[in-house]
């Protein structure tokens, strides 16, 4: 039918524009999702490497601001300084011009962190000095011949240092690392505040560390007056035995130390920022060293501060801050400063020349996004295609029940044309007169047979229905198999009377098996069969129908067969469906709607068994075999 051919047209038209739709909007939302999933992973990972960057950087920040808030005098062994009080031992305040400080940097056994191998400070002559280690030192006698760990490599370092240092313009160096460090990050440094203290003669670190002479006369002060609180008896020295182990310093000065007067003037000291730290190369074990350097000005002199760090130390402390993160991370050295300056590695440290080297995002950025979306996509698309299918169901279900509602129109008013047809004629004939006495009864049994045929189409139109409103209910009885053969091949003998088809039974079932079922409807069902292989075995060479009785496993099996032409490959998937006929049903010498091999598989199902076409050609007598398979005895629910 044309109509219906246009109907599905139309609604494959339709589901298929709805796919193109829901599929071109969920690739679009796929590939948007994914490229954003990768910016996204890549700009996370980008945020992690800097924020690995900024833990090291916040890391070696508080070092260099400690080390910034270190007094210029902590670089000497020895100094003086003012205003200041000693307390002795007992908490009485002691005669300040009695004492000599001493530098905590001395003092201390181990630098705050086992990477700093040397502090120093260069005078403006470029005369090293350091207080862990210089010949003048007034405590070297109370070290003996032990040493701590950092002062071995103070001792180590300084030889080294002190042989280098000519080779080393380290003003133009500092210099030229705070113009890059400020051009870089468009900062300036705050400058430290400048201190007062006595005359650069009497100051130690205007001359690499050695004092003319100790500033004594004028230093008493009480705790009070002091700006500077009190120093512990323990980092003070005697003057007498500081003159005793100062070399140059004969010990007769300490006869004369009352006799000094104080000189004039006072010396204004400022400590510069500490520069950005560069290389100075690697001592004779290969160990790069990385020095700290501030500038310092007293008056018209500069003089330089600042430590030197180990790279082969102070590596593992950097890593260790962002181990967790990172634990396969490492740090590369820039030895050239020109790369640094040319700022080309986003990820180089600011506080240390070197670059962070960390591994890319595992399985790239586009196999961690897709890890990251997969299980949204698939949900989204399981999703997208249910609803597909579910409305592809929904059209192919309403076309079908339009498609069935065409069909079902079509076959019942073409069938019920023809008998009403004959009703009308015959019946205007007979009111007529026209009819001659002798025929009248011939064409009151036509009338008659036209409408057993007219209730036969309506009863089987009705019996559809209830058994698709599931109103048809089982009158289960006991049998067996030779009571049930007979009632078939009564049937069979009924149908093929007067056709020239031999009725052949047969019986394979055990003579005492019996069965539990609905008998009228096993009947109606081998009607169905019966009636449907009459008619396609009418007109064959030798025309036969045979209907065998078997089973096996608790079932019953009834086999109705024919010598027809058998069942087209085409009509084979759809002769089971309502208001479907065969090819050459319009051949056939009696019509149907098309509803016998539909009622018959349903109301298989309603016995619990099923309704099957067994072969479209059987191989002994060539026609359709087909099958009804039930349970000898019914389940329990029916």
């Amino acid at each position: 039918m044309r109509s219906s051919r246009r109907s599905k047209l139309a609604a494959l038209a339709v589901f298929l524009s709805i796919a193109a739709v829901v599929i071109g909007g969920m690739t679009w939302a796929t590939v948007a999702s994914f490229e954003l999933a990768k910016k996204t992973v890549s700009e996370e990972h980008h945020t992690k490497v800097h924020r690995a960057l900024w833990q090291m950087e916040s890391h070696m920040k508080g070092i260099l601001f400690t080390e910034a808030a270190r007094p210029y005098t902590d670089y000497v062994d020895y100094h003086t300084d003012r205003p200041v009080a000693v307390l002795g031992e007992n908490g009485l305040e002691l005669d300040a011009e009695k004492v000599i400080l001493r530098s905590p940097i001395a003092m201390r056994q181990e630098p705050p962190h086992d990477w700093i191998d040397l502090y120093f400070q260069v005078d403006q002559d470029g005369v090293p000095s350091s207080p862990q280690f210089t010949d003048e030192s007034p405590w070297a006698f109370e070290k003996g011949p032990s040493f701590t760990p950092s002062e071995r490599r103070a001792r180590q370092t300084w030889p080294w240092f002190t042989r280098i240092l000519p080779t080393v313009d380290l003003r133009n160096r500092v210099g030229e690392a705070l113009k890059r460090d400020s051009a870089r990050y468009r900062t300036e440094s705050a400058p430290e505040p400048r201190r007062t203290v006595r005359s650069a003669q009497a100051d130690p670190t205007v001359g690499g560390g050695r004092p003319k002479r100790p500033d004594l006369p004028g230093r008493k002060r009480s705790l009070s007056q002091s700006q500077a609180g009190y120093v512990p008896r323990e980092q003070c020295v005697d003057p007498l035995v500081a003159a005793r182990n100062i070399r140059g310093l004969p010990a007769a000065i300490a006869s004369i130390l009352d006799d000094v007067s104080p000189p004039p003037g006072d010396v204004s000291v400022a400590p510069g920022p500490f520069a950005p730290p560069f290389w100075l190369g690697a001592d004779e074990r290969g160990a790069h060293k990385l020095a700290f350097v501030r500038e310092c000005s007293a008056d018209a002199a500069v003089f330089h501060q600042g430590f030197l760090g180990d790279w082969d130390r102070l590596k593992p402390e950097l890593l260790r801050q962002i181990e967790d993160s990172f634990p396969d991370a490492d740090l590369e050295p820039v030895f050239d400063e020109r790369e640094t300056e040319a700022e080309t590695d986003d990820f180089q440290l600011r506080m240390v020349p070197a670059t962070l080297v960390v591994p890319g995002v595992p399985g790239d950025a586009s196999a961690e996004a897709w890890r990251s979306i997969r299980p949204m996509l698939l949900t989204t698309w399981a999703t997208a295609a249910a609803v597909l299918v579910i409305a592809g169901w929904g059209m192919a279900n309403l076309v079908a029940l339009t498609e069935r509602r065409l069909q079902f129109a079509y076959a019942v008013t073409h069938e019920l044309r023809t008998p009403l047809t004959t009703f009308r004629l015959y019946s205007d004939m007979l009111s007529a007169g026209l009819v001659p006495e002798e025929s009248k009864q011939e064409y009151l049994d036509t009338l008659n047979r036209e409408s057993l045929r007219l209730s036969s189409l309506v009863e089987g139109v009705l019996e559809y229905a209830r058994l698709e409103n599931h109103k048809v209910k089982l009158h289960l009885s006991d049998t067996d198999g030779a009571s049930l053969l007979g009632l078939v091949a009564d049937t069979l003998r009924k149908r093929c009377q007067d056709t020239g088809i031999e009725p052949r039974t047969q019986n394979d079932l055990p003579p005492d098996r019996s069965l539990r079922t609905d008998i009228e409807l096993v009947s109606q069902i081998t009607g169905v069969l019966v009636n449907n292989a009459c008619r396609h075995a009418r007109g064959s060479k030798n025309p036969l129908v045979l209907v065998q009785l078997g089973g096996e496993n608790g079932r019953l099996h009834l086999d109705v067969v024919d010598s027809g032409p058998g069942i087209d490959l085409a009509d084979s998937h759809r002769i089971f469906k309502p208001f479907r006929r065969g090819r050459n049903a319009d051949a056939s010498a009696q019509g149907g709607i098309g509803l016998g091999l539909a009622l018959a598989r349903n109301w298989a199902d309603l016995l619990g068994g099923r309704l099957d076409l067994v072969a479209r050609h059987h191989p002994q007598y060539g026609g359709a075999h087909f099958r009804l398979t039930i349970p000898a005895q019914p389940p329990s629910s029916m």
